[in-house]
């Protein structure tokens, strides 16, 4: 297959040059670019050519490790840190191409608008990570830098005192330093309404998780957390109508819950016929969502957990309202 056609290497990334050199070393470590003949490879085995900015990447940087594994960008190589072509292309549609993957597990895919989609494999979520390959790429290096200090080692304070989890309030540093750099990256503005959440800015936090569903509007989970802030605002109408949302995004029986969280706020909002409407589509999309949501509350009341307990007896009575209860649930 001929070389990919596009624009000469260089050409882009002078951001992420400038970082690469500035950043204390091993921060973000570089391969040498990749040779033509690697490149041509790579196309004839995936059958396709290389989209025009990663080919342009590659051509620069034969792959990344950005952040001590934090994401690990593909190459085509043979010195590349992972090669493009070992990742299982099996889950994914033809038009969506995985080039990195992240400490976490989750997988970078690119798809035919040159956009970058995140999927967790776990949850088989997706979600718009960025715009274009550039902005992600510059996105993801100002995001992850913030946690880290001069000495290349992780920053204090930045992580709770277990160690676990990213403090809010640097996490909403970090999804505002990426939205700086990529406006349109729909999980950035997700990560900064979920850290407003956990800083209790409850009114902020529904306008990010607005911006995020109007930027991935197919996408049930801004919808979902814009739902869930709002029913705490004593906005059940506007409730109600994240959640439809929600659950037309998801048609799964996995959306038969979303369609519960709608039932609870049509109660909320005094719209009775709604609430019935929205039982009997939770009901048609999964029959044993009553005998689930009990199940799920009876975990958790074993678990300890009573918040994750009273959330699934708010949602079997939003379902089943006149059923008796089951003697093992209890009022919470």
């Amino acid at each position: 297959m001929s070389q990919r056609r596009g624009r000469p290497a260089g050409a882009f990334f002078d951001s992420f040059r400038t970082a690469a050199a500035r950043l204390p070393a091993g921060l973000i470590r570089v391969m040498p670019p990749a040779a033509p003949e690697d490149m041509s490879r790579a196309e004839s085995a995936l059958g396709r050519p290389l989209p025009d900015d990663y080919a342009s990447f590659v051509r620069s940087f034969d792959g990344a490790d950005l952040f001590h594994e934090s994401v690990i960008i593909a190459g085509v190589g043979p010195h590349a840190a992972r090669s493009l072509l070992d990742f299982d292309r099996t889950p994914y549609p033809p038009a969506l191409l995985p080039f990195a993957e992240s400490i976490a597990g989750d997988v970078f895919l690119l798809d035919e608008r040159g956009r970058v989609l995140r999927h967790d494999p776990g949850t088989d979520e997706r979600a718009l990570a960025g715009s274009t390959f550039a902005r992600w790429l510059d996105a993801t290096v100002a995001r992850e830098r913030l946690l880290f200090g001069p000495d290349g080692e992780y920053a204090p304070d930045v992580f709770d005192p277990a160690g676990q989890e990213v403090l809010p309030a640097v996490a909403l540093r970090q999804a505002e330093r990426a939205l700086k750099l990529d406006p349109g990256s729909a999980d950035a503005a997700h990560a900064r309404g979920t850290a407003l959440l956990r800083l209790e800015r409850r009114p902020e936090a529904a306008l990010a998780f607005r911006a995020a569903a109007e930027l991935e509007p197919e996408s049930a989970w801004p919808w979902f957390d814009l739902g869930r802030v709002l029913l705490d605002l004593d906005d059940a109408p506007g409730a109600l109508e994240a959640f439809r949302r929600a659950a037309r995004a998801d048609a799964s029986l996995a959306g038969a819950r979303l369609l519960a969280w709608a039932a609870r706020a049509a109660v909320a909002a005094g719209d009775d016929a709604a609430a019935e409407a929205l039982r009997a589509d939770a009901l048609a999309r999964e029959p044993a969502l009553v005998e689930e949501l009990e199940r799920s509350a009876h975990a958790s009341a074993q678990d300890g957990d009573a918040a994750a307990e009273a959330e699934a007896i708010a949602l079997r009575e939003a379902i089943a309202p006149g059923r008796p209860r089951p003697r093992r649930l209890r009022l919470v």
